[in-house]
């Protein structure tokens, strides 16, 4: 609140208007009373009519003046002082009447004591300005009255005397509790109308924060990435943008509405189920998880959160319901590719086992070979045997190519021939009702390619082709060379190959959807059904193809079929990278060097104790790697070459090398792994280790003979 001088301001001009009003009341009395009463002079004061009636006439004019003035007045100050006037224009008017008649004994001070009583009834004014000009006319009035040559005191003088002064202290007194009133009611209504602008501020702020709030609420309900509902009487009272998208997906629509009911059945029952445990138990859910399936359409999986809360005198819950399909399928796929990283440790593993079960029988059929007599029936059966070796490394190898722990060994092809060997097998594979055509050009040339991956190139996309076709058709097979390529190519993927070998595979199947043609060549994505493909095949055949240098194209309408073409580098060297065929006077090169066998595999010993005994070598077996530490202690490293294998039990190959080279620091012994498996990437660790060449199982004797010789000599 202000201080006390600062209110009294306050409190005149808003007091401004009433007195405004009040002194125009009390100067229009004047002008019309004053003059009226002049007949009061005819009846009793004949004599001095005509002098009175000048004092009224001047009173009223006066009065008339200040009226105008007062109405031209533009605050308490002025119209206080025009009210004051006025009040001593009447009073010297009726004090000049008293004098001239009976200043001692006369009626007219009942009209002064009208002056009082209208000066301090109308005029709201303070005590002290009330009692300080009442007291200046009062005394004014006397000492006109004394002065006026009056000897005589009447006693109605005295009591006329007496009654004024009591009037005017009953006035004053009022005038007081008047003024004290107004004062009062004037600093209630300023604190009154201080608390209602506080109100109003508080209120205007909290209808700003209200308004901020909901703004901020509103923007981040729209705005967010899972549709929120509220549920109120088993219905949607309201749902943001995102939840609608939702429903409207998955059909939850009745009649153009949005509704619950509309849901399929088990989504339905689960989704009111949660509503009457948060309505009726007051229970949220979290977190649930809700599949929902529909004809004609892909399965998509949701997570919900219903939250209880009070609308008014009504219950209701919140639903956030969020899309989780593509986490749902991130997480199918991690599943899946930890599964297809299992099988693949496994087929590793079997791989191994496999193919050194290939060594022992071939590693035996060699032995025979050797001492079975030419054209007999038992060399005959030999080289069957050997025959099927050769095809079930193959598989061992194709089970390595899919574990990826496969080296490519690339040399250099026919095209050609590759495929026309494939078709052999094509036709075991492929029904009778689907024709297998080849148009293979003849300057189709040759590529340098591993043939094991090629061949499965080759076959998956031979068999995708079959899938395409469940009741027949045509699958061609073509060959050609080219300079032009496909001019969705960019320059960055073509390189600097200038010329390219072009394989076409297509069919007259049912082709591929234009909305899934970008993803086939991702890993894990098929368009079979359940059980029928694991969404490897593509993505292993774009891997071998990008592996080779080249590039693979797919063309396909839906109904009508599908051709891919794979691109792959053109190679004039025909020569290059061909094995090198061993001879017997390479064989029997040993100059009595000494060789560690290490290799758990009893019959794996016999065979290389027999085969490079026979070469020359003096030839030591043992089956772990610890013995071998054990067997080159004692012998102070006089070895000449260690055949070791990397998978045994105990320390195995690799701690073996790192053993040796801890102990022996500057030993020269030359190493050739001997292996079933091994990991691509630890070519570069082997020859950190000292390794001199990795040959992988099974293998002939005679085609490594030369490798030995060729790692002794070095």
């Amino acid at each position: 609140m202000k201080n006390n001088s600062e209110l009294k301001k306050e409190f005149q001009e808003d007091l401004f208007p009433v007195l405004k009003k009040t002194v125009a009341l009390g100067l229009v009395l004047i002008i019309v009373l004053v003059p009226v009463f002049s007949w009061v002079d005819y009846f009793y004061y004949p004599l001095f009519f005509r002098r009175f009636l000048y004092y009224r006439i001047l009173a009223a004019s006066v009065a008339a003046l200040l009226f105008y003035l007062n109405l031209r007045s533009q605050n308490f100050r002025a119209s206080k002082v025009i009210g004051i006037l006025g009040y001593y224009v009447v009073g010297l008017c009726i004090i000049l009447m008293i004098r001239d008649v009976n200043g001692f004994g006369t009626p007219y001070y009942a009209g002064l004591l009208m002056v009082f009583i209208g000066f301090i009834a109308l005029l709201p004014l303070d005590i002290f300005s009330h009692l300080f000009h009442v007291l200046v006319l009062y005394f004014f009035y006397v000492v006109v009255v004394f002065m006026s040559g009056k000897t005589q005191v009447s006693p109605l003088f005295w009591v006329n005397n007496v009654f004024l002064l009591s009037s005017l202290a009953i006035l004053l007194t009022a005038s007081v509790i008047n003024y004290r009133k107004r004062f009062e009611e004037f600093v209630g209504r300023k604190r009154l109308m201080m608390a209602e602008k506080r109100l109003k501020n508080y209120a205007e702020r909290l209808k700003q924060n209200a308004m901020e709030s909901e703004s901020k609420y509103v923007t981040v309900v729209n705005n967010a990435r899972e549709g929120i509902l509220i549920l109120r009487d088993e219905g949607i009272s309201f749902c943001n943008p995102k939840a609608r998208d939702i429903l409207e997906e998955i059909g939850a629509l009745e009649n153009g509405e949005l509704s619950l009911k509309a849901l399929p059945a088990q989504m339905k029952e689960e989704i009111q189920k949660a509503y009457g445990k948060a309505v009726q138990d007051r229970e949220g859910t979290i977190n649930r998880e809700l599949r929902f399936v529909d004809e004609g359409r892909s399965g998509k999986w949701f997570e919900y959160t219903t939250v209880p809360v009070e609308l008014g005198d009504s219950r209701a819950c919140v639903l956030f319901l969020r899309d989780i399909t593509v986490r749902k399928q991130m997480e199918n796929e991690l599943i899946q590719s930890q599964k297809m990283e299992a099988i693949g440790v496994m087929a590793g593993g079997v791989a191994h086992d496999l193919n050194n079960v290939f060594q022992i029988v071939s590693g035996y059929v060699q032995m025979g070979l050797e001492i079975a007599e030419k054209d007999s029936r038992l060399k005959h059966f030999l080289e069957q045997i050997e025959k099927a070796i050769a095809r079930a490394s193959m598989v061992a190898r194709q089970l390595l190519i899919f574990a990826r722990k496969d080296e490519s060994n690339k040399e250099v092809l026919d095209v050609n021939s590759q495929i026309v060997s494939l078709t052999k097998l094509l036709h075991r594979v492929v029904p009778k009702m689907i024709t297998i055509d080849l148009r293979l050009s003849k300057d189709a040339g040759h590529v340098l390619a591993d043939p094991v991956k090629l061949e499965q190139v080759l076959l998956n996309l031979c068999i995708n082709a079959r899938d395409a076709m469940p009741e027949g058709g045509r699958l061609e097979i073509s060959t050609y060379c080219t300079w032009r390529l496909p001019e969705t190519l960019t320059e960055k993927e073509v390189g600097e190959t200038e010329e390219y070998v072009c394989i076409k595979v297509s069919d007259t199947g049912c082709g591929i959807p234009q909305d899934i043609k970008e993803r086939i060549f991702e890993p894990f994505f098929t368009t079979k059904e359940k059980g029928k493909g694991t969404g490897l095949g593509l993505s292993i055949v774009y891997g071998i193809v990008k592996d080779h240098g080249g590039f693979i194209t797919c063309e396909s309408l839906e109904g009508e079929g599908t051709e891919f073409s794979i691109y792959l580098p053109a190679c004039k060297e025909k020569g290059k990278y061909k094995p090198e065929k061993s001879t017997e006077k390479e064989i029997q090169q040993a100059k009595n060097e000494t060789i560690l066998l290490v290799d758990d595999e009893e019959q794996i010993r016999d065979i290389g104790v027999n085969v490079l005994g026979k070469a020359g070598y003096r030839v030591t077996a043992v089956e772990t790697a610890e013995t071998a530490l054990e067997y080159l202690e004692k012998h102070g490293l006089h070895v000449d070459l260690v055949l070791l294998d990397l998978n045994m039990p105990g320390m195995g190959g690799i701690r073996f090398l790192e053993e040796l080279n801890v102990r022996y620091p500057d030993n020269d012994i030359k190493i050739i792994i001997c292996t079933g498996y091994f990991e691509k990437d630890d070519l570069s660790r082997f020859k950190d280790m000292g390794v001199d060449r990795v040959i992988s199982k099974p293998f002939k004797f005679s085609e490594i003979m030369p490798v030995i010789r060729a790692v002794l000599s070095s």
